[in-house]
């Protein structure tokens, strides 16, 4: 139970975030608080590079622990290159600039099946007495995502004999698979705009170094307190497979206490460009379950830094790939 209760209190956590940002975002995309024009105008033109960027390759730490009657520890890296065409990132710019629950999944369903895409994933963790490791790689191209046999194997448990590689074909699947597992609900942006720049602050830190490139820091804090209040506990419901007692939510919202929530962002000082994305969150919840009282603390730590800017990424799927479509999957399991 603890464990679905943490799931449900990041995904809270995502939604008003999600929301204030919308909200924040209706006049301009940027958000400057009380920062002086220039480091303002840093931000603006650091967008428009990145929203003019094509491809870059990434890679990314992250970690996360929960501490109380179920302790879970996760640590995860991932690494990869991805590139998307002129015509889709024109479009997807286009998408996002006046962004509606459609447009939404338009958006998800156009990112996925135009990335071209070589990524790698490892996680370790431990959960009770249960250690597990996990080694990943995928190649995406055409909307076909291409995971290898060794990595299949470990994922089912399952044996792939003389398979080298299982393709899904995403096409055509993206808008039906976000309808059922209930996508993010709109919400209001009209009655986010206040409270949505009121809960995140920014602040310019003292200029600092990522990989040897000078750039300036820039740190946003978040007041989750301020931005619960812009999603209802039926929508946090809707956004849920695994919750739907509105009293539990209401429940799960008010026993969360953020001590600490802010994102960072590391932009070149020379071409603007984002080398480096941080978020850092630290909170503890406590709630009643079969009439006992839980505590449970959790911190999460992400890092992102990127590279290799406007690289051309190649990425073949092998012509005797078995690939199967995702859309004739969900239609046989609705059978």
């Amino acid at each position: 139970m603890l464990k679905m209760r943490v799931i449900l209190a990041l995904l809270a956590i995502m939604l008003v975030s999600l929301a204030g940002a919308q909200a924040d975002s209706t006049d301009r995309a940027v958000l400057c608080g009380d920062l002086p024009e220039t480091d303002c105008q840093i931000l603006l033109d650091n967008e428009s590079v990145m929203n003019s960027l094509n491809s870059f390759a990434f890679l990314m730490d992250m970690s996360f622990a929960v501490s109380g009657d179920e302790a879970m520890q996760l640590a995860g890296q991932a690494g990869g290159a991805l590139s998307l065409g002129d015509e889709a990132l024109r479009a997807a710019n286009e998408m996002s600039e006046n962004m509606s629950e459609a447009d939404a999944s338009a958006l998800i369903e156009l990112l996925l099946t135009s990335l071209e895409a070589d990524l790698w994933f490892n996680v370790q963790g431990a959960s009770g007495e249960e250690d597990f490791d996990m080694e990943l790689s995928l190649q995406m191209k055409d909307g076909i995502v291409l995971i290898g046999a060794e990595a299949l194997e470990a994922l089912t448990g399952e044996p792939m004999t003389g398979m080298e590689a299982f393709g899904v074909d995403l096409n055509g699947a993206i808008g039906e698979l976000l309808e059922e597992s209930g996508a993010m609900p709109a919400t209001d942006v009209s009655d986010m705009e206040a409270a949505g720049a009121a809960a995140m602050t920014v602040t310019r830190l003292p200029d600092s170094e990522v990989n040897g490139v000078a750039v300036a820091v820039f740190e946003t804090d978040i007041d989750l307190d301020i931005l619960f209040s812009l999603v209802s506990v039926e929508e946090l419901v809707a956004a849920s497979d695994d919750l739907d007692d509105p009293q539990m939510a209401s429940e799960l919202i008010e026993g969360i206490d953020v001590r600490e929530f802010y994102v960072r962002q590391y932009i070149g000082l020379d071409n603007l460009y984002t080398y480096r994305t941080e978020m850092s969150l630290d909170m503890s919840m406590a709630f009643e379950d079969d009439s006992q009282a839980t505590d449970a603390a959790v911190v999460m730590d992400m890092s992102v830094d990127l590279s290799e800017f406007g690289e051309p990424v190649v990425v073949e799927i092998p012509e005797d790939a078995f690939v199967f479509p995702l859309l004739m999957m969900m239609q046989m399991g609705d059978q």
